[in-house]
C-alpha cells in the first residue's frame, strides 16, 4: 500500500504545482526527472521515504518529500522566490488522491545551498514536505 500510496501523492503533487499560473509562468519547467538540457529555472522532485502510519481500523502511510528549486540566477532571492510559490501551492494543501486520503500536506523544512559549477555558482532550494495519508474507506 505504501509505495502505490507515495506514487499517486506524487502525481497528485505535480498536477497542483503544473496547474499553478504563477509558479508556471516563473519556472522555464516542473519535473519528476529533469532532462539533461534542462534550464533554470526549474522545480524538480527530490528525494522520498514512506513509512507505514496504519491506525486500527485503516492502512495508511507517512509521505516524505522534497521538492527542489533550481536557481538561474547567482542570488538566494531567486530561489527563495520560486519556493514560496511552491509552498503556496503545496502548504497545508489537500490534494484528490484516488484511493486514499489525504489529511495535510506539512513543510517541514526548506533550505537554500550554492552549488558551484564551471560557469559560475547557481543556488538550489530545497523544501522537504510530510503527508499523512490513509487508504479510502
Amino acid at each position: 500500500m505504501t509505495a502505490f500510496a507515495a506514487s499517486q501523492l506524487q502525481q497528485a503533487v505535480f498536477s497542483l504545482l503544473k496547474a499553478d499560473g504563477a509558479l508556471s509562468g516563473r519556472v522555464t519547467g516542473i519535473y519528476d526527472e529533469p532532462p539533461a538540457d534542462a534550464r533554470p529555472p526549474y522545480v524538480a522532485f527530490g528525494e522520498g521515504q514512506v513509512a507505514d502510519a496504519s491506525v486500527k481500523d485503516r492502512a495508511g502511510a507517512t509521505i516524505r518529500f522534497d521538492v527542489q528549486v533550481w536557481s538561474g540566477e547567482a542570488s538566494q532571492m531567486d530561489a527563495k522566490e520560486i519556493m514560496a510559490l511552491v509552498d503556496q501551492v503545496l502548504g497545508g494543501s489537500t490534494p484528490p488522491v484516488p484511493g486514499f486520503d489525504v489529511t495535510e500536506i506539512r513543510l517541514q523544512s526548506a533550505t537554500v545551498v550554492r552549488q558551484f559549477s564551471e560557469s559560475g555558482s547557481l543556488y538550489r532550494g530545497r523544501l522537504s514536505y510530510s503527508a499523512r495519508v490513509f487508504k479510502a474507506a
